[in-house]
């Protein structure tokens, strides 16, 4: 049974202030995946230049599915998801196993703008068209998607709690006519 809520979203920073005031208004745990991973690992680079590139990366990899999947076993939590950690090495299926997974999407124009309100570092080699194979990926993978382009986090949580709450009546009106 799906207890928690997954938020991903391209602007990391945006995600993580989004799912934290979500957490609060749902009176549900917060955890940040990178801010876990970090704090288990430490230094990263240290890492890549101890073990080298290949040995280095293939050890965070193990590291954050680790964490993955301790976090996927959590119960009534808001997690916070870079979206390259949800859709590798099988993290997606570990997370949608127990977790509504919501995607904030941000339209490319709006990248700028978002990303300097919270303080996101834009990835310099998303262009449009890897954007839009990301995007289509992140809408088919998430139970639900809320465009994230213009609104601010305050804005965004109010959204997304009707949305939720639409959800959870769909699912039960389902439920019943099965």
């Amino acid at each position: 049974m799906k207890t928690n809520i997954a938020l991903i979203c391209l602007l990391n920073n945006y995600n993580k202030e989004v799912a934290n005031i979500l957490s609060e208004k749902l009176e549900m745990f917060f955890v940040n995946i990178d801010e876990m991973v970090e704090f288990e690992l430490g230094d990263a680079d240290r890492i890549l230049e101890t073990l080298g590139d290949k040995e280095g990366l293939e050890y965070i990899k193990k590291c954050e599915d680790k964490i993955v999947a301790n976090v996927a076993n959590f119960d009534n939590t808001i997690i916070s998801l870079n979206p390259t950690t949800m859709f590798s090495n099988q993290n997606f299926e570990k997370i949608s196993e127990t977790s509504y997974v919501i995607y904030l999407q941000i339209a490319p124009k709006y990248f700028e703008a978002r990303a300097k309100y919270s303080a996101d570092v834009l990835d310099k080699e998303l262009n449009e068209v890897n954007f839009t194979d990301r995007d289509k990926l992140y809408v088919e993978k998430s139970d639900m998607v809320l465009n994230c382009s213009t609104l601010r986090e305050q804005k965004a949580v109010q959204k997304l709690t009707k949305i939720i709450k639409k959800f959870f009546k769909k699912l039960k009106k389902e439920k019943k006519q099965a």
